[in-house]
């Protein structure tokens, strides 16, 4: 269920691998114009587009669990072949800055969870699972459990997830347009090391999946993959994944996120999506203004930080930095550690919350 982005076809499986195959076409086809733009991510946002459009104009568009895992499968392992033992130990040391970003996420939905309740006139519980920073089912799951309204928490995590990954990559290349660190030419992997590589990666993900680990297919490739290439035995440093499979990738991650933009899911809330963009925004600038000011005191430049600290989705912002040809593996440690966090926290922290908002009216407890 967590990897469905759309809502199952009652059609016959000949007719819907048509219609599916036609989508794909042409989100591929919107990939590659915005691709010639130069503009970052345009494989994924072309795609994207292209799918929420249809979706918009009351279509469902459902994409086979395989394909997005496979999509997040290669992805983890472009991620996990850029793990050295020097990236290891980087690792190691942000880990508390990794905890703090997280911990901020958190704070900002607790704190900007009663402006959401009253203006978007949705139950405390929605408003502060609604902004959290953690993956669109969990979070849905997790509030749902609490009491909140899983459809509205869902549509806004789109809309969460659609505009970081609409916005961020475009003002982060607006201001560094000149930043083309790790351009230099890499050596494409050989297929023979690719094909173990992503056998790696896929039984990683698998048992990613069956731990239940957040974003599991993307983070068990990222893990099992990121052990073997930093001992050095799957691949040398530099290699990188061809760049068609990221194509690929890109577009099927850009379809599952268009595909997500059902329009009788928000046309349900415009209240509350009224009231969450903003709020989404500025929680989007204070995590960014954040991570810039984190710069100043870590040896991290501020692209790099900008997408560690973002609230957008773990592939999506993985994705990005390889776009904008940032440290991909610290932005997905960052990311991965965030996941972890609100994943296990957040029902907690927002039974204690809850505690706080049902003392207040009674005054000062005894």
């Amino acid at each position: 269920m967590a990897d469905r982005p759309g809502l199952a076809s009652s059609s016959a499986p000949g007719a819907a691998a048509l219609r599916l195959a036609a989508i794909a076409a042409a989100a591929s086809a919107g990939g590659w114009l915005w691709n010639l733009t130069g503009l970052p991510l345009g494989w994924l946002m072309g795609a994207a587009l292209v799918t929420g459009a249809w979706v918009m104009l009351a279509h469902h568009v459902v994409l086979p669990r395989l394909l997005i895992r496979a999509a997040h499968v290669a992805i983890g392992t472009g991620v996990g072949l850029a793990i050295t033992p020097d990236v290891v130990l980087r690792m190691v040391g942000w880990l508390p800055l990794m905890i703090l970003s997280a911990l901020a996420g958190l704070l900002m939905a607790a704190a900007f969870a009663p402006v959401l309740a009253r203006l978007g006139r949705v139950g405390p519980a929605t408003a502060f699972f609604s902004l959290t920073p953690g993956g669109v089912i969990e979070m849905a799951n997790i509030g749902g459990r609490a009491g909140a309204d899983r459809m509205t928490i869902a549509a806004l995590h789109t809309i969460r997830v659609g505009m970081v990954v609409g916005l961020l990559p475009l003002v982060l290349f607006a201001f560094y347009p000149h930043d083309t660190r790790g351009q230099a030419a890499s050596a494409i992997i050989a297929p023979g090391p690719l094909a173990v590589a992503l056998a790696v990666g896929t039984l990683g993900g698998w048992i990613g999946h069956r731990v239940r680990l957040p974003a599991a297919w993307l983070l068990g490739a990222v893990l099992s993959v990121g052990v073997l290439a930093g001992a050095g035995l799957v691949v040398t440093p530099d290699e990188v994944l061809p760049p068609p499979l990221i194509a690929v990738a890109q577009i099927v991650v850009g379809m599952s996120l268009g595909a997500r933009f059902e329009r009788d899911r928000l046309a349900a809330i415009p209240r509350a999506l009224a009231a969450g963009v903003p709020i989404l925004a500025v929680i989007m600038g204070v995590m960014a203004a954040l991570a810039v000011l984190a710069s100043r005191f870590a040896a991290l430049d501020p692209p790099a930080l900008v997408l560690a600290f973002s609230i957008g989705g773990m592939a999506e912002m993985v994705l990005t930095a390889k776009a904008l040809h940032q440290d991909v593996a610290i932005v997905a440690a960052f990311q991965a550690v965030r996941a972890v966090i609100v994943n296990l926290f957040a029902g907690a922290i927002w039974s204690r919350l809850h505690l706080l908002i049902s003392d207040r009216p009674k005054g000062p407890r005894s």
